[in-house]
């Protein structure tokens, strides 16, 4: 009996685990300073408190990387969390808007 109280135990605490990290990290819009392009799928995020966040695009986000670049964000605000599916228009000189889609939001890990 204690053998599969302990079992069920493990499974429970196993699966509540996958979930926290599966998560996606929280990066609210009225807590962002600063980004930087990557490439052309990726840039990072640093909010107030200088925590940094990785996020991938859905595909190829041409404008991104452009030096001139300008980021407006058509379903995410105030508070909420940057999400998996949100859309971002990037604008650059000469070339116009494109409209690009996240596809998953992470936490940066800081340098070892």
């Amino acid at each position: 009996m204690k053998n599969a109280t302990l079992l069920i135990t493990l499974i429970v605490a196993a699966a509540i685990a996958t979930q926290v990290l599966a998560a996606e990290a929280c990066l609210q819009r009225n807590r962002l300073q600063s980004w930087r392009a990557i490439d052309a799928r990726t840039m990072v995020m640093t909010d107030t408190e200088m925590k940094q966040y990785i996020v991938h695009m859905k595909g190829r986000c041409s404008n991104l990387p452009r030096p001139d670049a300008k980021l407006s964000y058509r379903s995410w605000t105030g508070g909420d969390c940057l999400h998996s599916g949100d859309i971002i228009a990037v604008t650059a000189a000469g070339l116009g808007t494109v409209t690009c889609s996240v596809a998953n939001v992470a936490a940066s890990v800081p340098p070892a």
